[in-house]
């Protein structure tokens, strides 16, 4: 019968096992402080689990037993045997069957939620850190103790085995730009029905309680959700935030996902109101099909039925977030479920200004509106996350450029961090490093005229634009300047209104002073609001054609510029790329997804470039397929088809012809340039930059590298003192652990009685010359007194005294007489058996935790000096000048830099380089004008390509001649080409 203590072993270790797995499933971050708690861990197993393995591998072992008695032939003694075996197989296949029963009742939901209840109460009894690892993300473990929240947590004590995130609680509504519509509507779902609920009380209406933000990643999605979870933390009736990602709820079990759902709901509404926030909700709800698993099937189903199903959900927002919009279960998209939905689209040019303006209102000094603007006005095709990296960017280049000796140092050096300033070279460098989020993938087709074509195209570009007005007047109304405030908008249609004139639409019996009824014959229908021409813009099927000769810029300069002004539609492109890059799709297909997207996304605009030639290439059917989704878009539908064509308008086919007409302003016949254009286009290149002096050494150039001292340790950061009271409390509780752990090790060994003659101090009077070998005596007994007395921080003091008692034995006993040797013995096996338990049974996070205080102990113990190094200031008298960059490597760590690894360039030999004489600057500037004329008139009748490749031609000639004082060589090299 000695193998039941075996089985048990075994069942406590695979259960033990279990039991951890489960713990790290669930993200359970709770220290195994000491063997104590390791060994109360086992009081919590399931005894019922732990009975069965127990059972299965009794009843082998019994049948295993019969069979080999039978074999036997010991007939006297194998008939009582087997008789008192088959009573045990009987016996245990009994309690088998019984428990059997209670198992295989898993399928039914009642006999699930009965053993989940059971699990709950045995649950109750663990720490309170463990209740607490679900809490909401603004919820601290201290507010459970006040109000309403402490009896709640009675009910909801196991919660969904769901560790949740850190949430960031520097954001709110203000850190987050260009979304006020949607953050008006959030209040409107969350803080309206709390701060008045007379309103829906009156109408008898429920608030919105469910929503999905969809966009392209980093357009501020789970930063809406943050500022939320902030926002909501506040007043006296929090709400409760919870967040999940979708893979978070997912699990290897059957069944385990769902019920991580429930009970997340459930959870949610005994904390109510509250909120929950699944991030890439796509992961956990995907659409259904025959090809899915029918476990995800289930966890969608799970979560449909938790969102509106027969019960209630009370005051539960749920929000969703993903960029993939097409991979959600149209389930969720309905009323009831995921009330409204919200866009979070690309920034335009107010939105990105007022996101540079939050990411840089703590600078100091402040940057400039108009280079905000001109900022704003570049960053065309940026998310928010772009923004936030450009800034960053742009602070490491001035870092760069102000301290370039700390990339070539080990050691952290001073600086001074206000002589770090950011000028608008950083800009254009971290602009230039930065590839935007939605570029990565596909090439944005929008670009602003570039300042060297600008003078040659602007005024065509204006005469475009107020001819797109009148074509499709959606344009003009968001480059409204009054549409930056969502407040405004709101104050707007609330004092612009025509509701005088509205028919009543109440009963006149249920209404006291009813509007007077119109006859009948003169009633107007009651919603003709969308027939009124002063709520909204019209455009009849709106579209716009670019012609003209080949290389007029309208394909590569004016079409793009257009779709950069019109940045807030969505644009699809359609040209031959669009229909042939996807092999999985036939062309077909791709120009029907795009008319969908286009039509799903109203307003918007359907681009196609070089439509001439993209007629010619595509098959009969795809232009059957294009004209008939060209004419099954709504009349009014405000979807632009803007084409361009390097072929005049009469060349083109009579199937495009039809498409575009010239009696409304649809075509736009393009010109070549005149002689204006072509002059204010080659002016500054020929007056202005062929005239410049070559560029000289300045003073900059000879500023040297500034030898900066390794920097201080820092200050022990001030607590407050309440934090320093909670620091104390928090400390003094892991240390008690420490000695509850160490006393429970001390007595162990203590009451061995191999180790006894440890457990006192040596008696002096029996061993009088003791205290002459030994300087240090050490026992067990006063290690316990140590531990009383808190002078053990560490475990490593611990068995630093261990090894002493270790040592002190071995020295007074030298190995001649077989009682030393018994005594040297035991000291050995004392140390073995004191570094093996606390190997086998502490927790290496609770001993890098106990060390991490002894340290913050120790430094707050201590003043360390605060020492202020004045850096050298470069000036014109005192400039330092390395001779090698290896110089700042070779300093070592703790070596300061010494004065001879520089060279000091005396003053006479600085003043010689800077006042050095420079050469007089021959220009002509009336040749200047003369050539400027006359590249004017050999530009005549030029395409805009050609005056493209003229400009690149002279700007290449003023390169190679850069350097030179003499401009007249210049000229005449320019004459000659």
């Amino acid at each position: 019968m000695t193998f039941i203590p075996t089985f048990l072993r075994t069942g406590n270790r695979r259960e033990a096992q279990e039991d951890g797995d489960h713990s790290l499933m669930n993200g359970d971050s709770e220290v195994r402080r000491s063997g104590r708690a390791r060994r109360n861990k086992f009081e919590t197993l399931n005894q019922s689990l732990l009975f069965d393995q127990l059972v299965n591998r009794y009843c082998n072992f019994v049948l295993l037993l019969l069979i080999s008695v039978q074999n036997l032939d010991y007939k006297w003694e194998g008939a009582g045997l087997g008789h008192y075996v088959m009573i045990l197989v009987l016996f245990f296949a009994r309690k088998r069957r019984k428990k059997h029963a209670i198992h295989s009742s898993d399928t039914t939901s009642s006999s699930d939620e009965e053993r989940f209840e059971r699990r709950k109460s045995k649950s109750m009894h663990c720490s309170i850190a463990l209740l607490n690892r679900c809490l909401p993300m603004n919820i601290r473990a201290e507010d459970l103790a006040s109000g309403i929240l402490r009896e709640r947590v009675k009910v909801g004590a196991s919660l969904a085995d769901v560790d949740p995130m850190n949430i960031d609680t520097s954001v709110w509504f203000d850190s987050v730009g260009g979304l006020s519509q949607h953050i008006q509507a959030l209040k409107e779902m969350v803080v309206f029905p709390l701060l008045y609920p007379e309103v829906f009380e009156r109408f008898k209406i429920q608030p919105p309680r469910g929503c999905l933000f969809y966009g392209p990643p980093g357009t501020g999605k789970t930063l809406v959700a943050r500022a939320l979870a902030n926002e909501c933390g506040q007043g006296d009736k929090k709400v409760s935030f919870f967040m999940r990602k979708g893979a978070d709820c997912l699990s290897k079990w059957v069944g385990e996902s769902e019920r991580q759902l429930r009970l997340l709901f459930d959870q949610a509404y005994l904390m109510r109101p509250s909120i929950i926030f699944f991030d890439e909700i796509d992961g956990l709800a995907p659409v259904r099909s025959s090809r899915q698993d029918q476990i995800h099937s289930s966890i969608v189903s799970t979560l449909l039925a938790l969102m509106d199903g027969l019960d209630n959900r009370g005051e539960i927002v749920i929000i969703g977030a993903t960029n993939r919009l097409d991979s959600i279960d149209p389930a969720l998209r309905r009323p009831g479920r995921f009330d409204r939905e919200f866009l979070f689209n690309l920034p335009d040019k107010k939105a990105r200004k007022h996101i540079f303006q939050i990411h840089t209102r703590d600078w100091n000094p402040k940057l400039l509106q108009p280079f905000l603007e001109e900022l704003a006005e570049k960053c065309v095709g940026y998310c928010g996350a772009d923004i936030k990296a450009l800034c960053t960017e742009a602070a490491l280049f001035a870092l760069r450029r102000r301290y370039p000796q700390i990339y070539e140092s080990r050691q952290k050096l001073q600086l001074d961090v206000s002589s770090i300033v950011i000028n608008a070279q950083d800009f254009y460098l971290a602009m230039q490093n930065i590839v935007p989020a939605s570029q990565r993938a596909v090439c944005s087709p929008g670009q602003a005229l570039s300042h060297i074509i600008k003078p040659l195209l602007e005024n065509v570009f204006n005469e475009i634009l107020i001819a797109l007005y009148k074509i499709f007047p959606h344009a003009e109304q968001t480059t409204n300047e009054n549409k930056d405030d969502g407040t405004s908008n709101v104050l707007e249609d609330c004092i612009y209104s025509d509701d005088e004139d509205e028919a009543a639409i109440f009963d006149s019996i249920s209404l006291g002073s009813p509007k007077k009824q119109p006859p009948a014959p003169k009633r107007k229908p009651f919603l003709h609001f969308s027939m009124s021409a002063h709520h909204q813009p019209t455009s009849h099927r709106p579209r716009l054609l670019l012609c003209g000769d080949k290389g007029c810029g309208q394909s590569s300069q004016l079409a793009p510029a257009l779709l950069h002004s019109l940045e807030r539609f969505s644009v699809h492109r359609l040209d031959l790329p669009a229909l042939y890059s996807v092999s999985a799709k036939t062309p077909e297909e791709s120009c029907a997804q795009v008319f969908r997207e286009a039509r799903r996304t109203v307003p918007s605009i359907i681009y196609m470039p070089h439509i001439r030639e993209w007629w010619d290439a595509v098959s009969e059917t795809v232009k059957a397929t294009f004209m008939t989704l060209l004419q099954d878009i709504p009349s009014f539908s405000p979807i632009l088809i803007m084409a361009t064509s390097e072929t005049a308008y009469a060349e083109l086919p009579d199937e495009i012809k039809c498409i575009f007409a010239v009696d409304y302003g649809e075509i736009i016949v393009l010109q070549r340039p005149g002689e204006d254009e072509r002059t204010r286009f080659f002016e500054d290149l020929i007056l202005n930059q062929a005239a410049k002096p070559p560029p000289r050494k300045k003073k900059a150039a000879f500023v040297a590298l500034e030898v900066l001292q390794p920097a201080q340790p820092p200050t022990p950061k001030q607590l407050s003192e309440e934090e320093q009271k909670r620091m104390e409390e928090q400390e003094e509780n892991t240390l008690r652990e420490l000695r509850l752990f160490l006393r429970d090790i001390t007595k162990r060994l203590a009451t061995d009685k191999r180790f006894s003659i440890f457990s006192k101090p040596v008696d002096i009077e029996e061993v009088s010359d003791y205290l002459e070998v030994i300087k240090q005596p050490m026992d067990l007994s006063t290690i316990m007194t140590k531990i009383d007395n808190h002078q053990y921080e560490t475990v490593q003091h611990f068995l630093t005294d261990i090894s002493l008692i270790c040592s002190n034995a071995l020295e007074y006993n030298p190995d001649k007489d077989p009682g030393d040797r018994i005594i040297r013995h035991r000291a050995c096996t004392l140390k073995d058996t004191s570094h093996a338990i606390v190997a086998a049974e502490l927790d290496p996070e609770f001993n890098k935790l106990c060390e991490d205080i002894r340290e913050s102990r120790r430094k707050q113990g201590t003043i360390l000096p605060i020492v202020c190094l004045l850096l050298i200031r470069v000036t014109e008298y005192n400039v330092f000048i390395y001779l090698k960059s290896s110089v700042l490597g070779s300093v070592k760590q703790g070596q300061p830099a010494h004065a001879e690894h520089q060279t000091v360039v005396h003053m006479e030999q600085v003043l010689e380089d800077i006042l050095e004489p420079i050469p007089p600057l021959i220009v002509d500037h009336a040749q200047l004008k003369h050539f400027l004329q006359l590249a004017v008139k050999k530009s005549n009748n030029f395409t805009v390509d050609q005056l493209e490749k003229l400009y690149s031609l002279l700007s290449q000639c003023i390169y190679r001649h850069r350097k030179e004082y003499d401009k007249s060589c210049l000229l005449e090299v320019r004459q000659q080409q």
